[in-house]
């Protein structure tokens, strides 16, 4: 997002860095919880003092909103913040218990309450902008929605021909489906209901490869696979570059999203502006949207969600309709979202 808004504000700007360099403890192998609390409670003291050197500038956009604590230290005439969601704030499956649901909460609620300090919060949806107002009291007049952006010249379709030879290179026959998931292995993202929709496309004798994008399975999302017998039909894709993320979006059938809760749903908008249909759960910031375009199900209806799937594999089969994701897509292209921040900082600084 920064290189985007440094590419395309139509103002005179900068990219700056509080600290280049990753801290220390990373090169430990800490638990996850343990740095947490490091960062949130230590290391963010140092840098608030790095950022209280750096001069004044006359507008200040922190690009994620985890970077809250940052604002009282930062000078600047006006601050503003990119709200990308409160998902920790809202989503109980995020902690596996209670003990580390309530101090992660609390750790990560520190992290974000200076939110309600900043003269602007930019929120990625208004479900977003919702629970910003509801659990962090930022004020209404200091909120404005922009959806985020897609670079439309970089994800983009393939000619059908050549989309032809580049799921050849992946060894993909003709009648298999390759469905897509693009995200983490944490419980909102609902991992284990898109197994079972895998194994109901299965049922119903369909050849299916699933390109599973980001973190490999866990060992208990990889025995449910192996209970499910689709453990064959699954592709790692560790640590791509965004080169090979549009590949794989651009020769999948569909991407399958059905996340229990998002902020806005980035993996979609990537999705539709290479021409790919993608299904997506029954929930408020994926519906606000994408609903227009994206069939949707409830988010643990394995039949219902491999229904649809089966729907977008026969629309996506027409160039028309990938043509009409595509100029769906548009309508989010990074100069456009620009253009909208720049009339929230004049808004606010009215």
């Amino acid at each position: 997002m920064a290189q985007a808004l440094l590419r395309y504000l139509p103002v005179s700007c900068e990219l700056r860095y509080v600290s280049e360099t990753p801290p220390g403890a990373l090169h430990y192998r800490l638990p996850g919880a343990a740095l947490h609390a490091w960062y949130v409670l230590m290391y963010s003291r140092y840098l608030q003092r790095l950022a209280s050197r750096h001069p004044p500038g006359d507008v200040i956009h922190l690009i994620d909103h985890s970077e809250a604590f940052l604002l009282p230290a930062l000078r600047a005439r006006l601050k503003v913040t990119y709200c990308h969601d409160l998902i920790p704030l809202v989503e109980e499956g995020v902690y596996s218990h209670l003990l580390s649901r309530w101090i992660g909460r609390w750790l990560y609620r520190n992290s974000v309450r200076d939110l309600v300090s900043a003269d602007g919060v930019v929120a990625c949806s208004h479900a977003t902008a919702q629970d910003a107002k509801r659990l962090l009291g930022v004020k209404p007049e200091r909120l404005r929605v922009v959806y985020p952006g897609v670079d439309s010249d970089f994800f983009v379709p393939l000619p059908e021909a050549i989309r032809r030879q580049r799921r050849d290179r992946f060894r993909l026959r003709s009648h298999e489906v390759a469905v897509l998931h693009v995200g983490s292995n944490a419980p909102y993202k609902n991992v284990p209901t898109i197994l079972r929709a895998l194994a109901h496309m299965r049922e119903k004798g369909m050849a299916l490869r699933w390109f599973k994008v980001g973190e490999p399975l866990s060992a208990p999302l990889q025995r449910l696979a192996r209970r499910l017998g689709i453990d064959e039909c699954v592709h790692y894709e560790s640590d791509v570059d965004d080169e090979r993320l549009r590949e794989l979006y651009q020769i999948s059938d569909v991407l399958l999203f059905p996340s229990l809760r998002e902020g806005f749903g980035l993996p979609v908008l990537e999705a539709l502006a290479c021409g790919t249909p993608a299904v997506i759960a029954d929930v408020p910031a994926l519906n606000e949207w994408a609903g227009k375009v994206c069939p949707s199900a409830p988010p643990y209806d394995a039949p219902a969600l491999c229904e649809k799937v089966r729907e977008c594999i026969e629309e996506s089969r027409s160039p028309a309709a990938r043509h009409r994701l595509r100029e769906f897509a548009v309508q989010y292209d990074w100069r456009r979202v620009a253009s909208q921040i720049v009339e929230a900082y004049r808004e606010w600084e009215q």
